[in-house]
């Protein structure tokens, strides 16, 4: 039986609630997250990370990726629609999902 492909929303609630979390506390706290410091913060694995989590930030409309191609990082930024749904999360999971 061959591998399916999994579509981007295919992804952990807990991962994504901890990801949107951390990109708001940064936020609060005046700091800029790169992609690899997002991962960290939100305590999610790397393998998980980047084969699901990410895009399904991107492609749910919550997190922009900039690239800074003179340093070579990704910086990671909450949309309006990602703010109003970290905001709310916080609420309910105010130190992320465990």
């Amino acid at each position: 039986m061959a591998l399916r492909y999994r579509e981007w929303w295919y992804c952990c609630f807990g991962h994504i609630v901890n990801a949107l979390i951390a990109l708001l506390k940064a936020e609060e706290e005046g700091k800029k997250l790169t992609v690899s410091e997002l991962r960290k913060e939100a305590n999610i694995p790397e393998t998980t990370f980047y084969r699901t989590v990410k895009e399904a930030l991107e492609k749910g409309g919550f997190v922009e990726y900039k690239v800074n191609s003179r340093e070579r990082i990704i910086e990671v930024y909450l949309t309006d629609k990602g703010r109003k749904l970290a905001q709310c999360l916080k609420q309910i999971y105010p130190q992320g999902v465990k």
